[in-house]
């Protein structure tokens, strides 16, 4: 374990250099309703993820060391990859509330994260595999959560569909998408 202090001059300059990566990032976030965010994972964002897990934990992050190959274990789970199906991609879908609506928000949300489908631009959609964390079925809905998505081969993301009593809407992709649905 490499520790390291903290020096807000450095601390500036990472940031400075991050910019074009939260750009990247914020071009590819839907804003689904207040408090619901939809934030697509790509190969960038997963590694961004490790070494800022690891630096937050006080750990210089070295591609190879033992501390990355933990924390790259810990994130792998929403990596783009090819499968024999097409290609599998995640996105962490935020549940934000303010705490004197939360608990009534989230009870009002669920079974929304499992209905949460990519439309194809040929008009088909496909449903997500849903990780729930710790929770189990019929226990309150987690703030944060992870989808995945297997696209056929050749597919174009046309929209997120939204059909839940709660929340409903059909969102357009943005363009950034095309990236997002395309292997690294």
């Amino acid at each position: 374990m490499s520790a390291f202090l903290f020096d807000p001059a450095t601390e500036a300059e990472r940031f400075a250099a991050r910019r074009e990566f939260l750009a990247r990032q914020e071009a590819l976030r839907l804003d689904l309703a207040p408090g619901v965010t939809f934030q697509p994972e790509t190969a960038e964002s997963v590694e961004d993820q490790i070494r800022e897990t690891l630096l937050a934990e006080g750990i210089v992050p070295v591609p190879g060391s033992d501390d990355y190959r933990e924390a790259a274990g810990s994130f792998a789970a929403l990596a783009p990859r090819r499968e024999p199906g097409g290609l599998s991609v995640a996105a962490t879908l935020f549940l934000g509330f303010p705490a004197p609506e939360r608990d009534a928000r989230l009870l009002a949300l669920e079974g929304f994260p499992e209905i949460l489908a990519l439309e194809l631009a040929d008009g088909r959609r496909v449903l997500p595999a849903v990780d729930r964390g710790a929770a189990r079925p019929g226990e309150r809905l987690p703030a944060v959560l992870a989808l995945r998505w297997t696209l056929p081969p050749e597919a174009r993301i046309a929209a997120l569909v939204a059909d839940h009593p709660a929340l409903a809407g059909r969102f357009p992709a943005p363009p950034s998408w095309s990236h997002w649905a395309q292997a690294d």
